[in-house]
């Protein structure tokens, strides 16, 4: 993305090719030292990963690294070996290369953050780096005249006594009160359930002063969350000159040739739960079904706008629908208009519905809202509009009823059974590709049509029994007012004849 003035006068540091191969060598050393301290077999996939840990602590290059591995194939194993190996080797190599500058940040130990949605989740990874730190093999190690450290095990922080480098175990729980850290290395488990804000807001800040290194594990989910795109993020930049490969994906075909164990484990697994089940395609061939949670993907998003439509700022040549959600809290008030293909149903007696244009009141005066409304209805052949009754819903039909007469007002029940089956009509017209809107290059410069889009893929599909209902996540600056105003477009089959309406 392109950077301000003041932002791009930073450039991130870049090590000269003499410092690459000395930090190359310190990388063979670190992971040859992580496998026999270990004591684990680590596979092919797990040295990739491992390897660009390592490479990234001890570069200094403030990394955030995405692992997207097969369940069950061994990724908290090699991250907990790497911390633990870490933790003990890093203040060391800052003695011996007080010269190399990107080290020297370790010379009072390494401090190491872990974090989880939840708090079992996050004991895992946590209680993994406490086993490998005191083993017997550990104890062995540690008791070196080379090293000659020990360790101070604790309820959510081990500690090295002599190096003085820790790993602690946080929540990134949305309700949880996170404590503020400063960290040297920080791993995300479980990430494609972790909540954007917290990870942008408490958690990525802690390592902030030491340009951490973040390393974010997971499997896909049917949402878009912070993971996704952070993983999007990280192939876009390895495509560019001079890119570096952060994000790592090994499904369960590449871990089967790897370990054989792991081979008839999945076998049985596809026999149980079947190939083509969501679980089996989240959990092992790492498919994000994004199109289970969200109401719409954002490639078929793309695909049902038209880039030859502008924005229609009036029309009367056939009879209109439109839809308002009126704000609540920080919401905005939205209304839309929609064009509608009333002559050609389809088989199922669907019409093609065209968005012509949005118009959004954020902050003003209810007095004001209500005439904007009308002035703005005023351009276009409206016979019929939809309005959401929850909140002032209700209040706010009864007013429009008196300025708007030549207008049929509908206020949209609440009830969870009608708007389930609303959302399942508007939800049948994109699955169909009867639902469409601007696209044209000048469309998309506009403030509404951006946010248009942003809301449309933001949503997620959730069901209470056989009720669909379809609402914003509950992340800050998340909102879903243009769909629930599409939504609220009432569909005049049954309710009126368009023809006489005109």
């Amino acid at each position: 993305e392109t950077l301000s003035e003041d932002l791009a006068e930073f450039a991130p540091p870049v090590l000269d090719p003499g410092d690459q191969a000395f930090v190359q060598r310190l990388v063979d050393k670190v992971w040859e030292f992580t496998v026999i301290f270990s004591g684990v077999q680590m596979f092919d996939y797990q040295a990739a990963l491992g390897r660009r840990i390592i490479e990234s602590v001890i570069s200094s290059d403030g990394a955030t690294i995405t692992g997207e591995l097969s369940r069950q194939s061994g990724k908290t194993e090699v991250v907990a070996n790497v911390a633990a190996s870490l933790m003990i080797l890093l203040p060391r190599l800052a003695e011996m290369f007080p010269e190399f500058e990107p080290l020297q940040k370790f010379a009072r130990g390494v401090m190491i953050g872990c974090f989880a949605p939840v708090e079992q989740q996050v004991e895992t990874l946590f209680g993994r780096v406490v086993d490998r730190l005191t083993s017997e093999r550990a104890q062995e190690m540690l008791e070196d005249p080379d090293i000659d450290d020990s360790v101070k095990p604790g309820s959510r922080r081990v500690k090295l006594r002599k190096c003085q480098s820790f790993c602690a175990m946080q929540t990134a729980n949305p309700r949880a009160k996170i404590e503020s850290k400063s960290y040297h290395i920080i791993f995300v488990d479980e990430s494609q359930s972790v909540d954007e804000y917290v990870l942008n807001k408490s958690i990525t800040p802690m390592g902030a002063f030491y340009l951490a290194t973040m390393v974010m594990t997971g499997t896909p989910d049917i949402v878009k969350g912070v993971f996704y795109k952070t993983i999007q993020h990280n192939r876009r930049q390895e495509t560019r000159r001079g890119g570096k490969k952060n994000h790592f994906r090994y499904d369960w075909k590449h871990c089967a040739r790897s370990n054989r164990n792991y081979a008839a484990y999945i076998r049985g697994e596809a026999t149980r739960i079947g190939e083509d089940s969501d679980e089996f395609r989240l959990n092992y061939k790492l498919e994000w079904l994004l199109e289970r949670g969200m109401l719409i993907t954002e490639s078929r998003l793309d695909e049902l706008g038209d880039p030859t439509m502008p924005i229609v700022s009036g029309y009367w040549r056939s009879p209109l629908l439109a839809g308002i959600d009126f704000a609540r809290k920080m919401d905005s008030t939205v209304v839309t208009v929609v064009w509608v293909d009333w002559d050609r149903p389809d088989e199922l007696g669907l019409y093609d519905h065209r968005i012509l244009n949005w118009a959004e009141w954020h902050g003003e005066e209810w007095e004001e809202v209500y005439f904007q409304i009308v002035d703005f209805l005023s351009n276009y052949s409206v016979v019929a509009c939809g309005v959401d009754a929850q909140g002032i819903g209700d209040v706010a039909a009864d007013r429009l009823k008196r300025l708007l007469p030549r207008i049929q007002i509908e206020p949209l029940s609440s009830q969870i059974a009608d708007q389930s089956v609303r959302w399942k009509h508007l939800q049948q017209l994109l699955q169909r590709g009867l639902l469409s809107w601007p696209a044209h290059p000048k469309a998309k410069r506009t403030k509404v049509w951006r946010r248009f889009r942003q809301q449309m893929i933001d949503v997620e599909k959730k069901y209470q029994g056989a009720h669909l209902l379809v609402e914003a996540p509950d992340e800050a600056g998340v909102h879903d007012d243009y769909v629930d105003s599409l939504r609220s477009r009432i569909d005049l089959e049954g309710v009126l004849d368009p023809a006489a309406a005109l």
